[in-house]
């Protein structure tokens, strides 16, 4: 397509920009010999250690270590993750201090961080999106092929772009290994869970230049919601070589499919039609049993990475993402109908069937490393970034149903058996909305005094969407609409000062930047939601840096946020769409304690608490579903042989407002409905490991989460329901080393 063909012509020259820079620095310091510095310790400076990392550069593209960043970073090494046997990225998110895990049913989880969703993703630092939803491409389960998650709180708009100050996640994967290594896993547990992992790493060719990995695992498992079965198969594969001493090429691919048969595709009901409060067990489901949602993710990378002496390195990244999505769901509905308390019956059918194709193009390039200035050392970066998304929703849905929408079997007796409607798939768009985002970032890291650091940057960003709408009988092009584009400039500044050998006191301001494709009564385009993100506190490091610990506050504030215009009719826009005003926004405010790393060397412990409120301009708190306060803490200990520990998790209150049955009756015997609150109230989790090494190399080990099998919702208000979390699951172990 030519919006492909446009998106290569650009990424080529935001690499070109960004070589240039690179050959620049090169010649601006040519060393006579090569010095200590190697790619290693500048690029890859997530070199972990038990649960300590020993650096990052996610936040600002710098190589600095967590004490150095002045945002809020958690990082989860391999050996926390394979501790904790967290094997979803959402298992990782569950023990992220700062962030929420909601999930609207079986098969769609969202994150939260700091009131606002989180949809920033990295590969290796390259940008993706995460979304949820039918033709969502939210297939980013599976943690065997990545080697740390690291995820900065708040905006990080200097290397990412458009985006809400939540958090941004930089899932970075295994890399090839010098010396051979293998391990296997496999588990087994509740609700017949089967799983099994394989690592490969090692030496290929030409005594070791070339090296290669390859990691596979395969997830078979039921779940407490009835009817439903999912199988994940993933793999990955890598390749690395050393073209020189100062040259290094890694090529891959990964694979992973989702395949959910008989997801829920709802929650539980809250309400009755009378107005009495409805609970159902968490193994609620009014799906049916032939519902399937599919997904396939591949992804093709390389990254080059070369060494130009005296400290300065170059990187040159590209990722080519494509998500396939077929789904054809059933459930009874809560939005449009609600139960006789007796009977079971008054729900209402919906379906769908639907299927997208996602393709994502991806580069990310960029220079680091030292310049002399006043006789001092400082440190400068020069980069760019492209990304261009195509979401294709194709001609697809259904012709025909056994069955009438209006009436939904009682709840009592569903068994998920009804009729299976015809489909059809005309494999054409239907329509493909692109949204494609450039941007050129530097920064520069200023050492006044032994004391005090100064970052500072700013980013350029191009950003632009558009919808291509195609005739759904000829598959002719026919209209292009939502077109939008918008250019921004965003600052980024942070100040470090070493109060002592142990603590820096920080300060950071990041701009906030999210384009609307929406439009006002007038039918013009509003401007973007634009704020700031301030951040402030102290970080720490304890016995001999083993141990990183963080106090600090947050402030947030954003304009132009939209809100419908009560004063247009809906939908009555010359494109069928309703009219928008903004208003001046949203504030946020906050804090956060963190922890992670070891106290003694047996001992590690990670995990924080975080308040965040958010309120609109008159004062009233949104964002509701998010609690106001959260505890995440956990830790292990080895003892010899044996390895015991656990976690605990906390958060207040969440509620939402829906129009729920009022207890009283219209004259044709129709609930009449009021505004209610629907909440659930504060819980704590708690988790459970034990783990024992029958050799340094075998070992076996249990997991339980939610050990007291706490009932609680996992999201309340959501089409009228609330979807139960998880009872407390046991999961058992084995790995081996080679």
């Amino acid at each position: 397509m030519s919006a492909i063909h446009r998106s290569v012509r650009r990424a080529s020259l935001l690499a070109s920009v960004a070589a240039l820079s690179l050959a620049g620095a090169a010649h601006a310091e040519e060393p006579a010999v090569q010095d200590d510095t190697t790619v290693d310790a500048v690029l890859v400076t997530g070199r972990t250690d038990g649960y300590q990392v020993k650096g990052t550069n996610t936040a600002t593209k710098l190589p600095l270590s967590l004490r150095e960043t002045p945002q809020s970073l958690t990082v989860f090494t391999r050996q926390r993750i394979e501790d904790f046997n967290l094997i979803t990225v959402a298992e990782v998110f569950a023990q992220t201090p700062g962030v929420n895990v909601q999930q609207y049913d079986s098969n769609r989880v969202l994150f939260n961080a700091r009131g606002f969703a989180i949809t920033n993703f990295q590969f290796d630092g390259v940008p993706t999106q995460y979304t949820t939803g039918a033709g969502g491409n939210s297939v980013l389960s599976d943690t065997s092929i990545y080697e740390r998650i690291e995820v900065v709180r708040g905006a990080t708009g200097l290397v990412t772009g458009a985006g809400d100050p939540s958090a941004t996640i930089n899932m970075v994967r295994k890399r090839p290994t010098e010396d051979f290594r293998a391990s296997t896993s496999l588990s087994a547990g509740s609700w017949d869970y089967r799983r099994g992992e394989l690592d490969v790493s090692g030496p290929v060719a030409f005594g070791g230049k070339v090296r290669g990995r390859l990691v596979g695992a395969y997830t078979d498992r039921e779940s407490y919601v009835r009817f439903q079965h999912d199988t994940s198969p993933s793999l990955y594969g890598a390749v690395e070589a050393d073209l020189t001493e100062r040259t290094r090429l890694r090529v891959g691919a990964d694979y992973l499919r989702t395949d959910s048969k008989g997801g829920a595709w709802s929650a539980a009901p809250l309400f009755f039609r009378d107005g009495t409060r409805a609970e159902f067990p968490r193994s609620y489901s009014a799906g049916a049993k032939w519902n399937r949602w599919e997904r396939d993710s591949r992804n093709l990378f390389a990254v080059l990475e070369h060494e130009f002496g005296a400290g300065w390195v170059g990187r040159l990244a590209y990722n080519n993402r494509a998500t396939d999505t077929e789904s054809l769901l059933l459930a009874g509905s809560n939005s449009t109908g609600f139960a006789d308390r007796t009977t079971g019956l008054g729900l209402t059918i919906s379906d769908t069937y639907s299927v997208s194709e996602t393709r994502e193009e991806s580069v990310d390039a960029y220079a680091s490393g030292p310049f002399q200035l006043f006789g001092r050392q400082h440190e400068l970066v020069v980069g760019a970034n492209f990304f261009e998304r195509d979401l294709a929703t194709i001609n697809a849905g259904i012709t025909s149903r056994p069955y009438s929408l209006s009436a939904f079997p009682s709840i009592y007796s569903w068994d998920g058996e009804i009729g299976r409607p015809v489909t059809y798939n005309s494999g054409k768009p239907r329509s493909i909305a692109s949204t494609s985002e450039a941007g050129l970032y530097a920064a520069v890291r200023l050492n006044p005094t032994d004391r005090l650091k100064v970052i500072a940057g700013a980013r350029f960003s191009d950003w632009s969407t558009r919808t291509e709408n195609y005739s759904t009988t000829t598959g002719a092009h026919t209209t292009t609409t939502g077109r939008y584009s918008q250019d921004r400039i965003s600052p980024y500044v942070g100040v470090l000062y070493d109060l002592s050998t142990n603590l820096t006191a920080f300060f950071s301001y990041a701009d906030v930047f999210q384009p609307q494709n929406l439009f006002d009564a007038d039918f013009k385009q509003l401007d973007p939601k634009v704020g700031g993100n301030y951040e402030a506190g102290i970080k720490a490091e304890f016995f001999d840096k083993r141990l990183y610990a963080s106090v600090n506050g947050f402030y947030m504030q954003q304009d132009n946020v939209a809100e419908l215009d009560p004063t247009v009719p809906a939908n009555s826009l010359p494109d069928g769409s309703s009219a928008y005003r903004v208003v001046k926004g949203v504030e946020t405010r906050g804090g956060e304690i963190e922890v992670s790393g070891s106290i003694t060397p047996n001992w590690s412990v990670t995990g924080g608490y975080t308040y965040t409120h958010n309120e609109n301009q008159a004062g009233a708190r949104v964002f509701t579903v998010n609690p106001l306060h959260m505890v995440k803490l956990n830790s292990t200990y080895k003892l010899g042989k044996w390895t015991v520990g656990g976690g605990v998790s906390w958060q207040t209150q969440v509620y939402q407002n829906m129009n729920a049955p009022s207890g009283a009756f219209t004259s044709a015997g129709a609930p009449v409905l009021a505004a209610t609150r629907v909440s659930q109230d504060g819980y704590i989790l708690a988790d459970a490991l034990v783990r024992y090494a029958f050799t340094p190399k075998v070992s076996v080990g249990v997991n339980v989460t939610n050990l007291f099998d706490e009932k609680y919702y996992r999201n309340v208000g959501y089409f009228n329901g609330g979807y139960w979390g998880e009872p407390r699951r046991v999961l058992f172990n084995v790995r081996a080393r080679y």
